[in-house]
Parts: C-alpha cells; structure tokens; sequence
C-alpha cells in the first residue's frame, strides 16, 4: 500500500503527546511518515521530543530526520530497512520540526504538510487517538474508490479516556456535509496531491481550518467518501472563536451552492 504522511501539530500538549505519538506509530498500516510539529511549546514538549529520535533509533527500521522550523535539518539518522528486523514497525520515517517561536494553530498545520512525502496525508492533533486500524482502512478505502477524501465516525473522550459519545456522520452530501454544518470531522485521509491542487490551509482560519480546507477541496471537486466506523478519539475543546468560524464557512458553502464562486482562498 502507498506511504501515508500523519502531520501531528502539538503547541503545549505534552500531558498527551506521547500517546498520540504511540497511536500513530504503531498503526497497522506498513508504510508511514510521521511529521511532528512543535510551535514553540514551554510545558517539557521540547524534551520529550528531543529524547525521542534516541529512543527511536533502537528501532533500526527507522530513519530519522529532525528539522528546524525552516525545513533544515538538524538531525539525521537512516538505516537500511531489513525486513527480518523489527517487523512489527515497518517501514516509519519520523520528521520532527521545533520552533522556538510559535507559528499558530494554522500555520503549524502547514510547516508539517510542507514536508509530506507520503501519497495519502493527514493530520492528527496532539491530543488526539487514532485507533490502530484507521490509516490502514482509511488507505485500503482511497485505493478501492479512487475518492480524494475518506472520513469516519469517531468518539469523544475525556480527560481520563472515558468514552462520552460515539459521533456517527452522514454519508458524503455537499449540504449535508458542507452547508448545514461541518459533518465531515476529524478522522480523515485524503491525496496529497490536494495539497498542490488547492494548497495549504488557509491561516485566516486558526480554530476551523480543517472545516475551510476541505471546503475548498469539495469546490473544487474532490469526492469524499464516508467510512462507518469509528476509528478515531477525540478530545473535544470548544470555543465560540470555533463555532463562528464554522458559521461563516457553512454560509461561503451555501454561496456556493447558490451558484457563486469558491470564497476561500489557497493557504501559502
């Protein structure tokens, strides 16, 4: 199956960054690139992710690469992979990019996409838990369909990982899914050709960037398809900076279907 790039941007997680990290890594999917971006933490993130190209490299399947926020990097180990050798962490890249300033909620998102190599990405926050079969499925279902976009249902958790619901979204509409509200979510994987096609996400959205990302996507084309199974938590943090976001994209998206132009501009 084709490489996938997991982007995890992280400002001040470190309470739940190494779990995500953990989720991500040991996905069942074989071939995975895995991007962390640090926008400038100041609660121990900076150490945990200075310690963890060490600690990884006892895994010799894995190269290495860790980067400035300037796409530099400052750190670099690769090992022929051996498939006799640690088969159950096969072919992982792990890129870490820190920066001593912060970027924004956006713009860490992008200093991450800009290094996806992998013909399938994603982004995983910080706090988040993707359960151990969801790339794997989102891929295997991008490879049948030839869609652009695959979704799923996930849960909410809390704090402690107790589950407090289960989110079940609509298959794809563009009302449904874009015009009453965003009902795409949170566990997804689309082409990374997209990337190009469309660009980065847009920085003048810092809460529901992913809301306007995919919105530019469907206008301009892309086919979403929905997976019913819950393959992802989350930790659910509103804010009303959020829902307003939302409410202005719902109204760009039913501009659109009215028959106006695509309101949304490419991120840089």
């Amino acid at each position: 199956m084709p490489r996938v790039s997991i982007v995890i941007p992280n400002f001040n997680q470190h309470k739940y960054l190494p779990g995500c990290v953990d989720h991500c890594w040991f996905q069942t999917h074989e071939d995975l690139e895995l991007i962390i971006v640090d926008g400038g933490s100041t609660d121990g993130t900076k150490d945990y992710l200075r310690q963890l190209p060490q600690e990884l490299e006892l895994r010799e399947s894995t190269p290495i690469m860790a980067m400035d926020a300037a796409g530099n990097i400052v750190h670099k180990r690769c090992r022929s992979y051996r498939e006799d050798t640690h088969a159950e962490h096969p072919r992982r890249i792990l890129k870490i990019i820190a920066s001593e300033t912060d970027l924004g909620r956006t713009g860490t998102y992008n200093a991450g996409f800009r290094q996806v190599t992998g013909e399938y990405c994603t982004y995983i926050v910080g706090d988040d838990l993707p359960h151990p079969h969801m790339i794997e499925e989102l891929a295997r279902t991008l490879d049948e369909t030839g869609a652009d976009l695959a979704y799923s249902d996930f849960s909410i958790v809390t704090d402690d990982d107790r589950i407090l619901r289960l989110v079940r979204k609509p298959d794809y509409d563009f009302t449904a899914c874009f015009a009453e509200w965003f009902h795409i979510g949170v566990s997804t994987l689309h082409r990374a050709s997209w990337l190009q096609k469309t660009g980065l996400m847009d920085e003048e959205f810092q809460f529901a960037n992913d809301y306007a990302h995919y919105l530019r996507m469907a206008m301009h084309g892309a086919r979403f398809v929905h997976v019913p199974r819950v393959l992802y938590s989350v930790r659910f943090h509103g804010a009303m900076t959020q829902h307003e976001e939302s409410c202005r994209l719902a109204f760009l998206a039913r501009e659109f279907l009215a028959g106006g132009e695509p309101g949304l501009k490419p991120g840089a």
